[in-house]
C-alpha cells in the first residue's frame, strides 16, 4: 500500500458515514438543532478514525510496506490530534442544542459509556502531548497508550446502542466491519506477540563503539531484510522484559546475524551497557523503506548527524559486500571526534571502494582539523557539488534533518529526491 492510497481510504470511510448523515438530515429546522447534528456527524467521523487508528499501529507488515513504518506513526499521531478536536466537540455541541432548546437529556449508562470513552482519548492524547515535555518515561507512556484498545469497544455500544444514524441501512453494517477490523488488529497483535515469543535472539556480544554508544550483536534466526531497515526489539533482562523499542539494523544483509548501535540518550538506551551475554532479546523486523534498493541510482548521497550513521553503515556494508558499483558521498556531522564510531572501519570501506567519500564534520571540537560547524549550504556545494544527480539519504536528529532538507530543495534538489528517516516512534 502507499501512503496517498491509505489516505484516501481513510477519507472515503469518512466520508461515507458523512453522505449518510447528510441524506436524512432534514432542512428548515431551528438552528440549535443542527448544532445537536453537527455533534452526530463529528461522534461518526470520530468513530471512523478511531478505527483506523488501531490498522496504523498494528505494525501489519501489507499496512507498512511502501509507506514505513515512522510514516504510518506520523499519520496515527496526527490523526489522534483530530480525534481528540472531535471528540471534545461532540458533547460540547450536544449539550449546547439541549440548553438552547430548554431541555436536558438525563444521563444514563450510555451517556455514561460516551464519557468513559472521552476520558480515555483525553488519557492516551494527553500522554503523547505530555511526552517529553514533563518527567514522564517511554514505559509509562506505553501503559497509559494501553487504554487506546477499550476506547473503541466502548464508544461501539455507545454509539450502536444510542446513535440514530446506526439504527438502520448501511452505516451500521459498516460500523460492524469497523468493528471486524479492529478484532482483527487486536488479534493480530496478540499473535505477534507469541510468536516472538517463541523464537527468541541471544545476545552475543556487548562492545562499547564510544563513550556512550554501544553495539549489540544477536544470534537467532530471522527474517530477510534491506540495508537500512529497522527492527523493534525487546531485552529481556535480569527477569524483566523491556517495552519495544526501534533500533536501525547496522548489520547488513551480506553477514551472518543481526547488530544494533544504540546510544545512551534516553531511559532505556542508558541501560544498553548493563545488557549481559545470552540475556534474551525479542525482535521483530524488518520495517522500513530508508533503503537505497528502493531506487535506481548510481549516485548515493548519504548526510547523518550522530547515531543516525548507523542506517549508512548497514547500506555501506551491503555495497562494499557485495562490489556494487555506487559513488557514494557520506558527510557525517558528530559534536566532537570522540563521537565518531567505526572510523577505522570506514576507512578500510574507503581504502577499498575508490567511489567513496568519507567526510567527518565537528562542531564542538576546536581543535579538530578538518570541517567544524554544521552541514550548510557551503559544506554540501563544496563536497556534494552535483546536485542534479543521485540520491540523498538523511538520518539524524530531527532538527537537522529539517534544516538539511530546506537546504537541499534550496540548492535545487526535488523532494522526491530526498528521503528521510524520522525514526519516532510515537
Amino acid at each position: 500500500m502507499k501512503k496517498p492510497a491509505l489516505l484516501v481510504l481513510m477519507a472515503f470511510c469518512v466520508g461515507f458515514v458523512v453522505v449518510f448523515w447528510a441524506r436524512a438530515l432534514a432542512g428548515g429546522l431551528p438552528w440549535p438543532v443542527y448544532l445537536y447534528e453537527a455533534g452526530r456527524v463529528l461522534a461518526l467521523m470520530g468513530f471512523v478514525l478511531i478505527a483506523f487508528q488501531y490498522l496504523l499501529s498494528s505494525k501489519i507488515k501489507w499496512v507498512e510496506k511502501g509507506i514505513g513504518l515512522d510514516r504510518l506513526f506520523g499519520i496515527h499521531k496526527r490523526c489522534g490530534a483530530i480525534i481528540l478536536g472531535i471528540a471534545s466537540a461532540h458533547p460540547l455541541l450536544l449539550l449546547l442544542s439541549e440548553r438552547l432548546q430548554g431541555y436536558s437529556t438525563p444521563i444514563g449508562l450510555l451517556k455514561v459509556l460516551g464519557l468513559i470513552t472521552l476520558l480515555g482519548i483525553w488519557a492516551t492524547a494527553g500522554a503523547a502531548i505530555l511526552y517529553g515535555r514533563i518527567p514522564f518515561t517511554y514505559e509509562a507512556w506505553k501503559r497509559v497508550h494501553l487504554v487506546g484498545y477499550f476506547i473503541l469497544p466502548l464508544a461501539f455500544f455507545h454509539s450502536f446502542l444510542i446513535g440514530s444514524t446506526l439504527q438502520r441501512g448501511p452505516v451500521r453494517a459498516f460500523w460492524g466491519i469497523l468493528a471486524l477490523i479492529y478484532v482483527a488488529a487486536l488479534v493480530g497483535r496478540i499473535r505477534q506477540r507469541y510468536a516472538l515469543r517463541r523464537h527468541p535472539f541471544s545476545v552475543a556480544t556487548v562492545s562499547r563503539e564510544t563513550d556512550d554508544t554501544w553495539r549489540l550483536h544477536f544470534e537467532g534466526d530471522h527474517k530477510d531484510y534491506a540495508p537500512g531497515q529497522f527492527m523493534v526489539v525487546q531485552l529481556a533482562r535480569k527477569g524483566n522484559v523491556s517495552e519495544p523499542h526501534p533500533f536501525t539494523i547496522a548489520s547488513s544483509p551480506t553477514r551472518k546475524g543481526l547488530c544494533i548501535c544504540v546510544k545512551a540518550v534516553g531511559d532505556f538506551t542508558s541501560t544498553i551497557g548493563e545488557t549481559s551475554r545470552s540475556d534474551l532479546a525479542y525482535i521483530d523486523m524488518p520495517y522500513g523503506i530508508f533503503t537505497f534498493l528502493n531506487h535506481d541510482a548510481e549516485r548515493l548521497v548519504f548526510i547523518a548527524g550522530g547515531i543516525g550513521i548507523t542506517p549508512f553503515m548497514s547500506m555501506l556494508r551491503y555495497i562494499c559486500d557485495r562490489e556494487l558499483q555506487k559513488e557514494v558521498v557520506l558527510l557525517w556531522a558528530n559534536k566532537r571526534e570522540k563521537d565518531i564510531a567505526f572510523r577505522d572501519e570506514l576507512e578500510e570501506m574507503a581504502s577499498q571502494m575508490p567511489s567513496l567519500k568519507v567526510l567527518h564534520i565537528v562542531s564542538r571540537q576546536e581543535d579538530w582539523p578538518g570541517e567544524k560547524g554544521r552541514i550548510d549550504a557551503d559544506k554540501l556545494k563544496k563536497h556534494v557539488g552535483d546536485f542534479h544527480q543521485g540520491e540523498f539519504f538523511l538520518c539524524g536528529p530531527p532538527q537537522m534533518m529539517r534544516d538539511v532538507e530546506k537546504t537541499l530543495s534550496s540548492l535545487g534538489v526535488p523532494k522526491k529526491r530526498i528521503h528521510v528517516e524520522r525514526f519516532a516512534l510515537r
